[in-house]
């Protein structure tokens, strides 16, 4: 491990790829808030397809996107 990536290890408490993950996963929230289609998203935040997005939403929030947002 690079000397920067143990840096950011030590200050963010997660690793980078763990952290830019979560970023991802968040902007994605606040666009699926919006109403935008989840294959949309997915591209837009940097997934190949919407079911890799869909598989890295559930494994983070519990749930699909689709069920996330249901009342």
């Amino acid at each position: 491990m690079a000397p920067v990536e143990r840096l950011f290890q030590t200050e963010a408490g997660l690793s980078f790829g763990r952290w830019r993950q979560r970023q991802r996963l968040l902007t994605a929230l606040e666009q699926l808030a919006y109403g935008e289609s989840v294959t949309n998203v997915a591209l837009d935040v940097g997934y190949e397809s919407a079911s890799s997005f869909v598989a890295a939403f559930k494994a983070v929030f519990g749930t699909t996107p689709a069920r996330y947002f249901k009342p």
